[in-house]
């Protein structure tokens, strides 16, 4: 049985995590989406970036609503719209059932609660709400107040490991998409893009590996006034764990 079920109302359509109620109003699921009650009803925060995320509680749930935007010379022209004929037309949906597929591996990602998607003759604009992980900071946030342990850097490597094991092709691998808490706990975030292979060649672990690797090293170059420092040594260890061999 799918944990998760479509509506259609002309030219929107969601998707809607089975912990959220099937209403028969399509005003219920847009609440989510509405930033004017959004802002009136919750306390909230924007964070930057090309698509905008707003961090808000609703129904007793601490949530991130995120649009997706366009990047480069082409996005100044089309911020939010995605042409039905490319190649990956439907983002948020692709990313809400990719993590919903990723939570049944029992992978550390956040719970897709509801996307949505507005449609015309030949193009989809498109959102997405997800959990917010309450206590947890990416590591760029860890970076700017302090350098990460080494058992920070072993444990990050544990958890890409599971990744790896599963077959997830994560495209953005960076250190603004992983989560840590003071438990040690670890998340991966972002899934926007990625896809579930049956096996990860090592060439490709190798690739996201370089990718988080040089987002270490591009994002404390940016922190001029860091007292933070990317430490290859323990890189290395974090490494040697995510490729460990069972």
């Amino acid at each position: 049985m799918e944990n998760y079920f479509k509506l259609d109302f002309n030219n929107t359509s969601y998707l809607v995590n089975s912990l959220l109620p099937k209403a028969q109003e399509q005003a219920y699921y847009e609440d989510y989406f509405d930033l004017a009650k959004i802002t009136s009803q919750s306390k909230v925060e924007t964070r930057g970036g090309r698509g905008q995320t707003i961090l808000f509680a609703k129904d007793n749930l601490n949530l991130i609503l995120r649009s997706y935007k366009r990047g480069g010379l082409f996005g100044k022209l089309v911020k939010d719209k995605f042409f039905k004929f490319e190649s990956h037309p439907h983002r948020a949906f692709d990313e809400f059932r990719l993590l919903l597929k990723l939570k049944a591996l029992n992978l550390p990602v956040p719970t897709p609660i509801i996307a949505r998607q507005e449609t015309n003759l030949i193009s989809v604009k498109q959102q997405i709400v997800i959990e917010r992980l309450v206590g947890f900071n990416d590591l760029s946030y860890v970076l700017s107040n302090r350098n990460l342990s080494e058992e920070e850097y072993l444990q990050i490597g544990k958890c890409i490991k599971k990744f790896f094991e599963a077959g997830v092709l994560h495209t953005d691998l960076n250190i603004r998409n992983i989560l840590i808490n003071d438990k040690l706990e670890v998340y991966v975030i972002d899934f926007d893009k990625c896809f579930l292979l049956e096996k990860l060649s090592d060439n490709k672990k190798q690739s996201m590996l370089d990718r988080l690797k040089r987002s270490f090293n591009k994002e404390l170059l940016k922190k001029l006034d860091c007292q933070s420092e990317f430490n290859e040594e323990y890189f290395n260890k974090l490494c040697n764990e995510a490729l460990k061999s069972n």
